[in-house]
């Protein structure tokens, strides 16, 4: 894989490093740039222009209006007599000059004459200068509207606008607002009374205006702003273009180290998704913390054995979800200052699902190169049937040992069991009924075939029992145990309950030895309530929906843990009249079944056997 990298790297980057590819891509660049600073340029002096052309306009509005306005208002006063139409324009004019950025205003007639002017010494001069061209193009923002930049001396520079002026002062526009019958009487009465007080005649159009002249308002705008304001533009799209220059050649010069990561990227991810399939298919169990306690992977291996999905698991702190067991890996107080040995192993028994697991944790503390804490990963392996196996194993061998030593006492006992036996009945018939001598023959026979049973007994765990296999009700036999021993719970003052699961799975076994088991299991319970208590039992299919199973609580005394390795051993017993062999006989019975019997005990609390037998099924 690293040969491959450094491969690809050498290729990318000698195809990188080509000189006329990093020229032309030098070319193209810098053309770019150049047309992008000449784009930006033309199209900050468009705005700048049409800003200037849109306040020119803006102020031959005003002379328009503010003229027409100021012309009405004399009419007002006396309509007989009143100024001139060009004095209310060159009104208007000197109320604009108040503006910085205006250099002049003025109002000419086609030849040039100037009518009104922001410079009271211009009027009645020729500024054949300030006439439009018939070159000149029209605006498209502002029709019939031209302009141009020029020298003009006393005023510099300057952004010079020139548009048709139309001077319509209508004179009879006020009269119209009296009634005319109103005007007429008042017209005739002032002619009749008072000839000295006659108006004169009656003009169409203002005074001094003449029909059929063209007349033109110019307006001089000062371009130092707008020359400033280039010129600060034309630094920065110059400051900008060469950014992107450096830009471009700095981004190039680093496509190397780009490729270069991409490729370690990938690499990189290559190796997350390879790590990622192979922690989803390990066997054995995977839970990790990052720094702040909080789940960060959790494979298929957990899943199966908590039952608990990834997506309901990931981002949540363990104590909030895992067993309580399990969760005391990932609590504060196990994060000591030399943290856990990495060959610990922990057991730890679980009850998930309402299946018994006994699981191997190895809780690790994940340190980086800095000895910075970084997180917890616990493996959780399940090694259920492997001490189950070993259990098998060790009962196995223990049955072995036991069975080669019952074999060779019984063979050393028996013979001489039997002469003694016949020396007994022998002597039992020489002696009177009732006879002394006679009761001691009688308790010597007895405790001959007592010594007798008892290595027949221990020859039993020597040889496979003959079992008759068949479809067995282990609710009826279960019912029928407690049936039997309901006369003697009665008297100890023990109460008894049968909790039976619905469709109740059957069993494969053989019902007189497993009704032997199960009186075993029955008396034993009885035997540790001698005060009086509950036996209950509960009949359930397993979740595997192969097994049956059954759980046997007393609320006796209970077994100290020192002493649950041996329960099943034969003749190990705590009750002082126990003879240590129904357990033993039990656990033989039902390994024989191929089924599995385990105790659970809590002094002052009460012991919990649990019987598994697989499930009867029909074949054909």
């Amino acid at each position: 894989m690293k040969t491959g990298f450094w491969q690809r790297f050498n290729s990318q980057s000698s195809l990188a490093s080509s000189p006329w590819l990093l020229a032309a891509a030098a070319g193209l660049l810098l053309m770019i740039v150049v047309t992008f600073a000449f784009h930006n340029l033309r199209l900050e002096e468009r705005l700048m222009t049409n800003s200037m052309l849109q306040k020119a306009a803006t102020l031959m509005r005003v002379i328009h209006s503010g003229s027409r306005a100021s012309y009405f208002t004399d009419l007002r006063k006396d309509f007989w007599n009143n100024e001139p139409w060009y004095t209310h324009i060159q009104r208007v004019i000197d109320h604009l000059v108040e503006d910085p950025e205006l250099s002049f205003i003025a109002l000419i007639d086609a030849k040039g004459k100037v009518i009104a002017h922001s410079d009271h010494a211009q009027v009645g001069s020729t500024a054949p200068y300030l006439v439009a061209d018939k070159e000149e193009v029209e605006t498209e923002e502002h029709p019939r509207l031209f302009y141009r930049i020029e020298n003009i001396p006393d005023f510099g520079r300057v952004f010079t606008t020139v548009r048709h002026f139309p001077p319509a002062f209508p004179a009879m526009a006020p009269m119209l607002t009296q009634p005319m019958f109103e005007r007429h009487r008042e017209f005739m009465g002032q002619k009749f009374r008072n000839p000295d007080n006659r108006r004169p005649p009656l003009r169409i159009f203002p005074e001094g205006l003449s029909l059929g002249e063209q007349y033109y308002v110019v307006v001089g705008l000062d371009m130092k702003e707008f020359d400033r304001t280039l010129g600060r533009l034309r630094m920065q799209i110059f400051m900008l273009s060469l950014a992107m220059l450096l830009v471009g050649f700095g981004g190039w010069f680093s496509l190397l180290a780009v490729q270069g990561y991409r490729v370690s990227q990938k690499t990189l991810e290559d190796m997350q998704a390879f790590t990622s399939l192979l922690i989803a298919k390990l066997p054995v169990g995977v839970i990790a913390t990052d720094t702040t306690g909080r789940i960060t992977t959790w494979n298929k291996a957990m899943t199966r054995l908590t039952g608990l999905d990834q997506a309901n698991t990931v981002g949540r702190r363990p104590q909030g979800i895992l067993p309580e067991q399990l969760a005391a890996f990932f609590s504060p107080e196990e994060l000591v200052d030399d943290r856990q040995e990495e060959s610990a192993e922990y057991g730890v028994r679980l009850v998930v699902g309402g299946r018994r697991c006994e699981l191997l944790c190895h809780p690790l503390t994940i340190i980086d190169s800095e000895q910075l804490y970084m997180g917890n990963v616990l493996l959780v392996s399940d090694v259920t049937e492997i001490r189950s196996l070993e259990q098998r194993m060790r009962e196995s061998e223990r049955l072995a040992a036991m069975g080669r030593m019952a074999g060779g006492v019984a063979h050393e006992v028996r013979n001489p069991l039997s002469s003694i036996k016949g020396l007994a009945l022998l002597l039992k018939n020489k002696f009177a009924i009732g006879s002394k001598e006679q009761d001691t023959a009688d308790l010597l026979i007895h405790e001959t075939e007592r010594m007798n049973r008892t290595i027949t007994e221990m020859l039993s765990f020597t040889r496979p029992a003959a079992l008759h296999l068949g479809r067995v009700d282990l609710a009826r036999l279960m019912r029928r145990g407690l049936e039997l021993i309901k006369a003697e719970a009665t008297e100890n003052g023990v109460a008894t309950f049968l909790d039976e699961q619905a469709e109740l799975l059957p069993v494969l076994g053989d019902a007189d030895r497993l009704q032997q088991v199960i009186m075993n299991v029955l008396l034993n319970g009885l035997q540790a309530m001698e005060q009086g208590g509950v036996l209950s039992v509960t009949l359930a299919n397993g979740v595997d929906g192969q097994s049956v199973e059954a759980r046997i609580r007393d609320t006796g005394v209970g077994i100290a843990p020192d002493l649950m390795a041996q329960v099943f051993f034969p003749y190990f017993t705590t009750k002082q009249k126990g003879t240590g062999i129904g357990l033993a006989i039990s656990q033989k019975i039902i390994a024989e079944h191929d089924g599995t019997i385990e105790l659970e005990s809590e002094p002052d609390h009460g012991t919990t056997v649990t019987i598994q037998l697989p499930a009867y099924r029909h074949e054909g």
